[in-house]
């Protein structure tokens, strides 16, 4: 469901894609109170291995957990600068009386981290086909995703899911210290593999982060349709499963590879 399509000078060499949401969804998600009482059991054995005393630690898993998401809100609405949330986290313990150095504070949001398929994520049924038929077609393939968390933790996340098809590039807000829609963000995964903007398409389900990020860079968009979150965005395709892709105009053929 092609809106518009703009050409571009260069031939499309590699796809971008947003995760949540566009590759995967929490179809089987835990019901919040689960959320609470797993992250609440974690907070108790991390405080006790680290011998840190504190009297209620579901209401510190909970602080710093709200914390953290309201640093990064405020972040995604004005500098874009991903928050430290190791210190984040830090301050709201010591709002709390618990002496939590930065360091230990990152390990304890880490720990009390309910990801992947353990937190519901599962991949859409036809992701995983549709990367490994534009690999197969010759396209470079690259992760651009705001996350808290990446590291280790993200990429198993992504191989439980059944996503792990050996990523060219791999660009989480966390690591690079930007947040969608900063052109920081994408710019790092064209750096990684040494293409030019409009040699790279974003597939992506926010208008705001994704199609107006991308875009701004030179680079055509595709949305997957979901509540619109910005107004005067017009994505170059729009499509409603992933394997849609496959028919669209610049990825329907095999890439063009230098």
């Amino acid at each position: 469901m092609a809106h518009s399509d703009t050409s571009r000078s260069l031939p499309v060499r590699a796809v971008l894609f947003d995760v949540g949401d566009t590759l995967w969804h929490a179809a089987a998600a835990p019901p919040p109170a689960e959320f609470r009482r797993l992250a609440a059991e974690r907070a108790r054995a991390f405080l006790a291995d680290a011998g840190i005393e504190c009297p209620d630690p579901a209401a510190l898993a909970r602080a710093c957990w709200d914390a953290m998401e309201d640093a990064m809100r405020r972040a995604r609405a004005t500098t874009l600068i991903e928050p430290d949330y190791a210190a984040v986290a830090a301050r709201a313990a010591a709002e709390l009386g618990v002496r939590l150095p930065p360091k230990a504070a990152g390990q304890f949001l880490e720990a009390i981290y309910v990801s992947g398929v353990e937190g519901g994520k599962t991949a859409y049924p036809d992701a995983r086909p549709t990367l490994l038929a534009l690999r197969q077609r010759g396209f470079r393939l690259a992760v651009v995703t705001n996350r808290a968390f990446g590291g280790d933790r993200f990429r198993d996340d992504l191989a439980a899911a059944g996503l792990d098809v050996g990523w060219d590039a791999v660009a989480v807000s966390v690591e690079v210290g930007y947040l969608k829609p900063h052109p920081a963000l994408f710019r790092a995964a064209l750096d990684a593999l040494a293409i030019e903007p409009a040699e790279a398409v974003m597939v992506g389900n926010s208008l705001a982060e994704d199609i107006a990020g991308a875009q701004a860079l030179g680079m055509r968009a595709a949305w997957k349709r979901s509540r619109p979150d910005a107004e005067g965005v017009i994505p170059d395709f729009t499509f409603e499963t992933v394997s849609e892709l496959l028919a669209w105009s610049p990825l329907a053929g095999v890439a063009h590879v230098q």
